[in-house]
């Protein structure tokens, strides 16, 4: 069973299809694209707060549940950078150093299709710094979207109803 797909929007394929063939992406523009980002860094907290006009409740993206032991602030930085800062509580990473040391390896990765982590805050604060991505998280747009697409959800969750990796 599948659904109908056109060259703008491939969602699924029918079963039926060996191979499918797509378009190489452009990695000419793609490369370019990472290399506008700037390395990742250690902020102050002061100058998180600055950007986030003092961790003000405004600012809040999404809010920690169960598996999210976090908070998620947008914000300004002075050369007007969009970010998201994610504030994690002290029991989600209780070493410090580790949590450096894994948010600079983390830190490292570069991709134009994800929100790249720009840097962590310095000191005892558990803060992460990444590109801010507007139009509200991807666990809204799969699991609460108005407008059911069951091409998007079978590909996102599959045919037994997990999510793939």
């Amino acid at each position: 069973m599948g659904c109908q797909c056109s060259k703008q929007t491939p969602c699924c394929w029918d079963s039926q299809f060996k191979a499918a063939v797509l378009e190489a992406p452009d990695v000419e523009n793609e490369s370019s694209e990472v290399d506008q980002l700037p390395t990742f860094r250690e902020f102050t907290l002061e100058q998180l707060k600055h950007a986030t006009s003092g961790f003000a409740v405004e600012n809040i993206v999404s809010e920690h549940g169960e598996k999210a032991p976090n908070v998620v602030y947008r914000g300004k930085l002075e050369n007007h950078r969009r970010i998201a800062v994610e504030r994690y509580n002290r029991m989600a990473w209780p070493d410090s150093r580790q949590f450096m040391e894994e948010a600079r390896s983390v830190g490292q990765l570069r991709n134009n299709k994800l929100a790249n982590w720009l840097g962590c805050c310095e000191g005892d604060e558990r803060l992460l710094v990444a590109e801010y991505m507007p139009n509200e998280t991807l666990a809204k747009h799969l699991f609460h979207c108005k407008a059911y697409n069951p091409c998007v959800y079978n590909f996102a969750v599959g045919p037994v109803g997990k999510m793939l990796p």
